[in-house]
């Protein structure tokens, strides 16, 4: 019996470790699941797209259309694990640190002029098939603000 166990243990064990990360895939904003806010930019559509790199990278395109029409890219990459991620293309103004919770969880700080901005912490469903993220920071005006966000899985 022990040696079941162990032969168990031994091979489903990677099984684990090879698993595919959850967030893998493209996700596009349910708006009107969404708490977004009335002012500002309004999204009319944002997907983000994450798919695994070798050396143990994720890389994350964020689409966003605005509803006046005009769009914004943002490509990144960052370890699986969590760390600091590196902008590839788009607005380089905001850095970004990666802190991994646990398999379906993250906390993102982004960091503008090495000043803490926002945080975004994302949670994926038990069914996999939903990522919810909240959004909480200050505006422009030094305003607390917080916004729901809800992604479907494509």
């Amino acid at each position: 019996m022990r040696k079941l166990i162990l032969f168990l243990v031994i091979f489903s064990f990677p099984t684990i470790l090879w698993a595919a990360d959850p967030i893998i895939g493209t996700w596009k904003l349910n708006i009107d699941k969404s708490n977004l806010p009335s002012t500002g930019t309004v999204p009319k559509e944002m997907t983000e797209t994450y798919r695994e790199l070798t050396g143990d990278q994720i890389e994350l395109t964020w689409k966003n259309i605005s509803k006046d029409g005009s769009s914004s890219l943002l490509v990144i990459t960052y370890p699986i694990q969590g760390g600091a991620a590196k902008i590839q293309e788009g607005d380089t103004s905001t850095s970004f640190l990666q802190t991994k919770i646990a398999q379906d969880e993250w906390i993102v700080t982004y960091l503008r002029d090495g000043k803490q901005a926002m945080t975004r912490h994302k949670k994926i469903s038990k069914d996999g098939k939903i990522l919810h993220q909240t959004l909480k920071g200050f505006d422009d005006e030094g305003k607390p603000f917080e916004v729901q966000l809800v992604f479907d899985k494509q």
